[in-house]
């Protein structure tokens, strides 16, 4: 008999079937008889079960998963909920899947306090199996699915990895649980996006994609090509992201879904704050917010993000507004974001509605959490704080700690906005005390900020490269500033950038334009921070030799990535002092630093701390691979400081150093 379910539902129920398959089939296409499409399913059978008192049969209790499962991919969890506490004395206990899709969707509307009592009572079921496997499997996924509840994210990691390992060798659970492992794939790939392994983590999406497609779940395949764009976003792959986000949008208006099309409008807008576009994401939030029936964490997410764009427009009152909501549902939820209460108390602290209080409050959230990121923007916030009250160097103290924060995590997003608060810090400092050391110390970090733009091919490259030249034409170099507006016009035609290539030929023309119109630059390290980053995607590299020498030249230590060594230390070392020290006496102090050397296939990468200089030569010069140079040069300077004499340095003690930090995934060791 033809009816019109898809794969996915026929896959699950027909595991509970036993002699009443018929029954079911002949019911249910009674039922959805005039349905044509899974949203007039669903609809069709929520009004069989509104009129039902209890379930009094197998077949009722098929039709009530299948309906929980059109409901739950549709992220309709409310409905499920609601009709399973109204059926509750009647369900089949034994129905795993009944139990975890209610499990899941008490998970998803921040439920907590319920979700623990159910999840003991399926726990208890579990434990009443047979098959050990089936239990093994079935506890950790109910593990995994904790995760958000606890607010363990490495607990969820933990359980994701032994359940890997289960299905490697266990094909028949996929057949045995089908909506568990859909679910459990789901969260992977939400998880993807954070591990190291790329190669295992796109097995893991094709994998998630593909049974998506297989079974005719379209919801599933909706949220994952949410999710999806979300990740190709982070790692600033936009085109992948506009494809990812179209088809999400398709499959939501096939399904009639406005839950799932919400989501969808959440990466628009992101999109839109990514490019710098802040008017055109408001405007998409704020549509989004006078949607009836939103989900919670929805809900939150979308008040965040308006207040974040008031934060960003200078606009503090009104940004505490909307935290001020946002947080009251946190609140009632039971602390779930703790990077939200890190930014309201912020604006708390910001707006003299305190003395840091909530501010202290949403880290100690953040410690209770395990949540690094969080901590980061603590910091980051204390540092803009110090900044709005002038105290430049408080405010550089907790911008380098977030610094350390986000770069440790490379947390692409933080590490971009603590660049640019820092360089902006140390050019406030320079022009009150016109001191060289701070001019040097703002060229260093604009400088790296225009490293990570130009390897994105990123729009915030060309404000960044106005605040250099704004800062040499500060200084009264002419040809300098005319020189790096030129390498930002060349950068916009790139891109074909149209708005700022007719701005850079008006600043070019007019010499006075950047002091007169921006007092400093301030204007622009503002619209840095209206750009949106997230993950960033590693470049594998090649490495050859890393070298480690004091500021006279001398190799203190290094460490041949390749079998041969194929260059001498003392000459590689003199060559670069005598590099560095003839760009310093040619280009003048506070001026510009040799960063690095690329040359025939080869790139150089140059690190000092103190007196001692860390040099990488490597096939390519990255982001990343700056950043391990680093945090190699700050450890092996706590080593270089504990002998008494440098004559006295133990070269084994940095070979722990060189493979924490450089042997992963990313770096093709030859």
């Amino acid at each position: 008999m033809e009816i019109n379910l898809p794969a996915f539902i026929v896959n699950e129920v027909e595991i509970y079937l036993d002699k009443n398959e018929s029954e079911f089939f002949n019911r249910i296409s009674e039922i959805v008889s005039l349905s044509k499409n899974e949203e007039t399913t669903r609809a069709s059978l929520e009004h069989y079960l509104s009129k039902k008192v209890l379930l009094e049969d197998q077949t009722d209790q098929m039709i009530i998963l299948t309906y929980f499962l059109l409901s739950y991919w549709s992220k309709e969890y409310d409905s499920i909920i609601n009709y399973f506490n109204k059926f509750d004395n009647t369900i089949d206990k034994r129905n795993l899947s009944l139990q975890v899709l209610h499990l899941l969707s008490l998970r998803n509307m921040f439920s907590f306090d319920e979700f623990k009592k159910y999840k003991n009572e399926v726990e208890k079921l579990v434990n009443e199996l047979e098959d050990s496997r089936e239990k093994d499997f079935l506890n950790l996924s109910i593990k995994e699915f904790s995760e958000k509840v606890e607010k363990r994210p490495e607990l969820g990691y933990k359980a994701l990895n032994e359940i890997l390992r289960y299905l490697l060798n266990m094909d028949d659970l996929s057949l045995q649980f089908p909506f568990v492992l859909d679910a459990l794939l789901s969260d992977l790939v939400n998880f993807a996006y954070v591990l190291v392994d790329d190669t295992l983590k796109d097995l893991w999406i094709e994998s998630a994609i593909k049974r998506a497609e297989n079974f005719n779940n379209d919801g599933m395949l909706c949220s994952l090509f949410e999710l999806l764009a979300n990740i190709s976003m982070k790692e600033y792959d936009m085109k992948k992201a506009v494809e990812y986000i179209e088809k999400g949008v398709s499959l939501a208006k096939k399904l009639k879904s406005d839950r799932l099309l919400v989501t969808m409008q959440l990466n628009i807008a992101t999109k839109e704050k990514i490019n710098g576009k802040l008017n055109e994401a408001l405007i998409i939030y704020e549509n989004m917010l006078k949607i009836e029936d939103l989900l919670t964490p929805t809900k939150i997410q979308i008040l965040e993000k308006i207040g974040e764009i008031h934060l960003l427009n200078e606009e503090s009152e009104k940004a505490e507004e909307y935290y001020e909501t946002a947080h009251k549902l946190n609140q009632e939820n039971g602390f779930i974001y703790a990077t939200l209460e890190i930014t309201y108390g912020y604006l708390k602290l910001l707006n003299k509605k305190d003395d840091g209080e909530a501010l202290n409050f949403g880290m100690q959230l953040a410690e209770e959490q395990f949540d690094f990121n969080a901590m980061s923007y603590f910091y980051f916030y204390k540092g803009l704080y110090f900044q709005k009250i002038v105290n430049l160097s408080d405010a550089v103290e907790q911008f380098e700690r977030a610094l350390e924060f986000f770069e440790n995590q490379v947390i692409l997003e933080g590490i971009v906005y603590s660049y640019g608060k820092l360089a902006e810090s140390y050019f406030e400092m320079y022009r009150i005390t016109e001191n060289n050391e701070f001019a040097e110390k703002f060229l260093y970090f604009i400088d790296n900020l225009l490293d990570v733009a130009e390897e994105l091919k990123h729009p915030m490259y060309i404000d960044a490269m106005i605040i250099k030249a704004s800062y040499f034409q500060y200084r009264g170099l002419e040809k300098r500033a005319k020189e790096k507006l030129h390498v930002a016009l060349s950068f916009a035609e790139q891109l074909e950038l149209e708005e700022k290539i007719e701005e850079l030929k008006i600043r070019i023309r007019d010499k006075t334009s950047l002091l007169q119109e921006l007092k400093g630059s301030k204007r622009l390290f503002n619209r840095i921070r209206s750009f949106s980053f997230g993950d960033h995607k590693d470049i594998p590299i090649v490495l050859y030799l890393l070298l480690v020498m004091d500021e006279g030249g001398l190799p203190l230590y290094s460490y041949h990535f390749t079998e041969t060594k194929a260059m001498d230390d003392l000459l590689v070392s003199g060559l670069i002092t005598a590099i560095v020290n003839f760009s310093a006496e040619v280009l003048g102090k506070g001026v510009e630093t040799l960063r690095s050397i690329n040359h025939e296939g080869r790139a150089v990468i140059i690190e000092q701390q103190e007196n001692i200089m860390a040099v990488l030569v490597a096939d390519n010069e990255t982001f990343v691979c700056r950043l391990k140079v680093k945090k190699f040069l700050k450890e092996a300077v706590l080593k270089i400081k504990d002998n008494i004499s440098l004559k006295e340095i133990d070269q084994e003690e940095f070979q722990p150093i060189v493979q924490d930090v450089f042997s992963e995934t990313h770096f093709a060791l030859k």
